[in-house]
């Protein structure tokens, strides 16, 4: 009986004081993965705010899923999901990732580079409180202690608080992509291009194009466009070239030198950046929409100027739009099938620029070259690998 008494007591206090430490594990678990969490959110450039709050709603009952919203953590101290309140701070804006030498650095900030793409975290367990009875430490006085909770609970695990990574620790880091050609908020876009985040997937071409050509804009010709009025002066200079007599007189629409504008932009400052697809894809997830001369059309996978076509051979241009028939063809904006025919005298034609001189580029180089086998092998970016995996990579997909 006497040992039982002493005893009994301290193996209680073991079974209750290791629930209390499964308990505040758990709970060590979950505030690591919270922060790996919102360090993940913030590569798709959400606010931290927003990221705060889906902190605090998913892990509120300590259930990953944000479809399941319970009322029970299943702790033992704090069984009610009404008793933990979390708290994640987010900084994406402040730290600098360099790879580069200092020079470097400073060149891309000059060329409205946006260098600032470190995520900080931290996630932080503010308050885990008992509002009601605990299942256990719910309490108990020593002789002549009355009201002490000598057997209850600890101050500590009344109110409990937890912070991942701990204050002595550097915060949590995620090196991001702040560079991708896609709009992104106003706060991480230092360049005039788009930034509506809500922009569709099936706009990807005509998007791409644009994030390109305003960056682009910062860095050609020197800067220049920085320079105050070159911008106006360059459109004037447009405009008059396209005048009727303009055009009359030199036999057509000149481009526009200084233009880093899209190509198919429907403005007057038609520039040179263009993208297309080198085929069309079969899924009909996959964007197949591009903007050229501002019609929404579907996507042709190679041009010549206004030229554009879509299929596995090339589109010749006729004679008045160059040298002689056959000469000049439509080409791919990405490398791939080769269009180009062989000149087998200068211009490609006769010295009467009557009959064409032209031999055919060999299949190896034009149509059978490394990137149609890649493309034929992984298949284009959005669907994947086309075939199987093999062992043996040389001659064959690997």
């Amino acid at each position: 009986m006497i040992e039982a008494a002493l005893v009994v007591p301290c193996l209680v206090l073991i079974v209750y004081w290791a629930s209390a430490l499964s308990d505040v594990l758990i709970l060590k678990l979950k505030v690591a993965e919270a922060v790996r969490y919102a360090l993940w959110e913030s590569t798709v450039f959400k606010s931290p705010e927003q990221i705060d709050f889906d902190v605090q709603r998913r892990f509120a009952d300590l259930r990953s899923p944000r479809q399941i919203r319970a009322r029970h953590t299943g702790l033992v101290l704090y069984p009610l999901a009404r008793d933990l309140s979390w708290r994640a701070h987010v900084d994406t804006t402040r730290a600098e990732a360099s790879f580069f030498p200092t020079s470097v650095d400073a060149a891309a900030r000059a060329m409205k580079f946006n260098t600032n793409g470190v995520a900080l975290a931290r996630v932080s367990l503010v308050r885990a409180r008992h509002d009601g009875r605990p299942l256990i430490f719910g309490g108990g006085d020593l002789l002549g202690r009355r009201g002490a909770n000598d057997l209850g609970r600890s101050r500590s695990l009344a109110s409990f608080a937890l912070q991942a990574p701990l204050p002595s620790q550097q915060p949590m880091r995620l090196v991001f992509d702040p560079w991708k050609a896609w709009p992104k908020p106003a706060l991480y876009t230092f360049t005039r291009a788009d930034t509506d985040t809500g922009t569709s997937p099936s706009r990807t071409y005509p998007q791409v194009e644009r994030q390109v050509s305003a960056q682009v804009r910062e860095i050609a010709f020197a800067g220049a466009s920085r320079i105050p009025g070159f911008r106006e002066l360059s459109d004037l200079v447009s405009r008059v070239s396209r005048f009727g007599v303009s055009k009359a007189m030199v036999g057509g629409t000149l481009p526009d030198v200084f233009s880093t504008d899209r190509m198919d932009d429907p403005g007057t400052n038609r520039g040179p950046i263009t993208i297309l697809p080198p085929e069309r894809a079969q899924e009909s997830w996959v964007p197949h929409r591009c903007e050229i001369a501002g019609s929404d059309v579907p996507c042709p996978t190679h041009r010549a100027g206004d030229v554009i076509a879509t299929g596995a051979g090339p589109i010749g241009l006729d004679g008045e739009q160059s040298l002689g028939e056959g000469v000049d063809r439509t080409r791919y904006t990405v490398p791939y099938r080769i269009n180009t025919a062989w000149w087998r005298r200068s211009g490609g034609l006769d010295r009467e620029l009557e009959t064409t001189q032209l031999e055919p580029a060999q299949a190896q180089l034009a149509t059978d070259n490394e990137y149609v086998k890649s493309y034929r092998c992984r298949g284009h970016f959005f669907g994947g690998s086309r075939k199987a995996q093999r062992a043996n990579s040389f001659g064959s997909c690997g």
